[in-house]
C-alpha cells in the first residue's frame, strides 16, 4: 500500500502504475468524519496486513482524508421556497481525486476504487463501498475487496497481467459480491418482515 504525499496527484501515481507487474490499482478514498478507516489506515498491524494480501505486483493508494462538503442554504432572493432547497457546497481541494474517478461528492465517500487506464488512456473503474459503522468493519470492508482483487489476480498467467483481462476478470468477481450481498441483506429484511408480522398475528 502507498500512501500519497500532499503534493503527489495524479500524473505521480500514473508513473507509479506503469511499473507494476500488474495493470490492477486500488485506490482508498474517505473523509476527516470517516473515523474509523482513518483508524484503520493509521494503524501499523492493519496496514500490514492488507499489504501482506495485495502483495508486490499492485498497488494500493491511499491519500490523506479529504474535508467533508456540506448541506447550505443558497443566499435569499425574496422567494422563500428556494431558501428550503439546501445545496451541497464541496471543498475544492476535493476536486482533484473525485474528478479523475468521476465522484460527484465526497458525501458517496468512504470507498474503495479498483481501476485502470485502458488501451485508450481512460479510465475505467469499479466502486466498493466500505463500512463506517466501527473500527472491526472498516478493516473487514477494505480487507475483502483486497483479498478479491489478490485472488483475481493470482490466477492470472504472468503474461497476460498487464493486460485489460485483469481488470474484465477483477471487475465480474466483485460485482459477484456485491449482488451476492444485495441478495443476503434483501433477504435479512423479508425475514425480519416476516417475523414482525408473525408477531402481529393473533395466535
Amino acid at each position: 500500500m502507498i500512501e500519497l504525499k500532499e503534493e503527489m496527484g495524479i500524473t505521480q501515481i500514473r508513473k507509479i502504475c506503469e511499473q507494476t507487474t500488474s495493470r490492477i490499482f486500488g485506490f482508498i478514498m474517505y473523509t476527516r468524519r470517516h473515523a474509523y478507516i482513518t483508524k484503520v489506515l493509521r494503524d501499523s498491524d492493519f496496514w500490514g496486513e492488507l499489504d501482506e494480501i495485495s502483495g508486490a505486483n499492485w498497488p494500493i493508494f491511499s491519500i490523506r482524508p479529504l474535508y467533508e462538503g456540506r448541506y447550505d442554504f443558497p443566499r435569499s432572493n425574496g422567494n422563500f421556497l428556494q431558501m428550503m432547497v439546501p445545496i451541497w457546497k464541496e471543498p475544492n481541494e476535493n476536486r482533484k481525486f473525485l474528478d479523475v474517478f468521476s465522484l460527484e461528492e465526497s458525501k458517496d465517500l468512504p470507498c474503495f476504487i479498483t481501476f485502470i487506464w485502458k488501451d485508450n488512456d481512460e479510465i475505467e473503474q469499479i466502486i466498493w463501498k466500505l463500512s463506517n459503522e466501527n473500527e472491526v468493519d472498516a478493516f473487514n470492508s477494505i480487507r475483502e475487496v483486497v483479498q478479491i482483487i489478490s485472488e483475481t489476480e493470482e490466477l492470472i498467467l504472468p503474461e497476460y497481467r498487464r493486460t485489460e483481462n485483469v481488470f474484465r476478470n477483477v471487475k465480474i468477481n466483485i460485482e459477484a459480491r456485491i449482488a451476492k450481498q444485495c441478495l443476503i441483506k434483501r433477504a435479512k429484511s423479508i425475514r425480519t418482515l416476516i417475523e414482525l408480522f408473525t408477531s402481529l398475528w393473533p395466535k
